[in-house]
């Protein structure tokens, strides 16, 4: 006998497999929150052994462009017999809960793309707003992907990486390329959670989070310590214990937050500085290096993070298949 009520998630045809699942289970999880109702009987098999119930829903999943997930999230969140929860592009690129709730209070709604969304209600309601929807399957190989290109673009709507200028002066060119790749770091860092900890192959204690902590002290050490002149040590590495930023990546939460605090905010102090930097030729003195200028720190640190985001590349392909740019 048909269900009375039905449930349906529908997926950006667009997206990795390993970000759909991601969605899908996120969406499920939210949804099943919201609906109230004792949880399903646990069964057991012909050998006695039990096994969790499971909820008697088929659960299609829907391929959708950003558009029609658009007009899907606002046409099934009119109905109030129908419960919607979307998952969005602010959600998947924040580093945790509070994370996102200050980045999406601060998104206007008009600006938020839907990554997934999950609607349940009346069968008869939720069959005339998605029968339209194929199912979720792989998506055709890009242009590129079908001339034995590799990888392209990684995969992230509204990403404005390379669209900067090209010309005008050294100063906002700089500028401009190093933002390019401080933000292609984060990109390959995100929707992790934990795996954001998971090493390369052993022995390397290489990964996504070590070069969070690793760069961090990059950009303190070139800002803080050699151009500002002050008196500030390295937060995850020392003399007596020089790769400490890739062997304390560790994947607990407490410490994976505390990482991308100390990036943030060398990141925003690095910002500050150079904003108020009279010009390129300002110098300080680096025990390494000697004497520096400020152009020579901005072209060593977006060497540095090239250097990386390469490693990053590989490793975030490892972890879950996504490969790009």
């Amino acid at each position: 006998m048909a269900l009375p009520t039905k449930l349906v998630v529908v997926v950006r045809a667009d997206l990795p497999h390993g970000w759909a699942v991601n969605a899908a289970a996120v969406l499920g999880l939210s949804l099943g929150r919201r609906l109230a109702g004792p949880p399903p009987q646990d069964d057991k098999d012909a050998s006695g052994g039990v096994h969790a119930g499971l909820d008697p829903h088929p659960v299609p999943v829907l391929s959708a462009t950003a558009e029609q997930l658009r007009e899907l999230h606002d046409k099934a969140g009119g109905r109030e017999d129908v419960v919607t929860v979307g998952f969005n592009e602010v959600a998947r690129q924040a580093r945790d809960y509070d994370d996102y709730r200050a980045a999406l209070a601060a998104t206007p709604g008009e600006g938020i793309e839907y990554v997934a969304i999950a609607v349940f209600g009346p069968r008869n309601r939720v069959t005339a707003l998605t029968k339209h929807l194929p199912l979720h399957a792989s998506p055709p190989p890009s242009p590129s992907a079908a001339a034995g290109r590799r990888g392209d673009l990684f995969p992230a709507p509204g990403d404005r990486r390379f669209t900067g200028p090209a010309t005008g002066d050294e100063r906002r060119l700089l500028l401009e390329m190093l933002s390019y790749q401080r933000e292609t770091l984060r990109l390959k860092c995100s929707g992790l959670h934990t795996d954001v900890a998971r090493r390369a192959v052993e022995p390397s204690t290489l990964s996504l989070l070590g070069l969070v902590r690793h760069l961090a002290d990059v950009e303190r050490r070139w800002f803080r310590c050699v151009l500002a002149g002050q008196q500030a040590p390295p937060l995850f590495s020392s003399e007596a214990d020089p790769d400490g930023d890739f062997d304390g990546a560790v994947p607990d939460p407490e410490v994976i937050e505390a990482a991308w605090r100390a990036w943030v905010g060398e990141v925003a102090f690095a910002e500050e500085f150079v904003a108020g930097a009279a010009h390129l030729g300002v110098e300080g003195h680096d025990a390494w290096r000697g004497t520096v200028s400020l152009r020579w720190v901005l072209m060593h640190l977006i060497e540095e993070y090239a250097r990386h985001n390469g490693h990053a590349d590989l490793l975030r392909e490892r972890i879950d298949g996504t490969i790009g740019l």
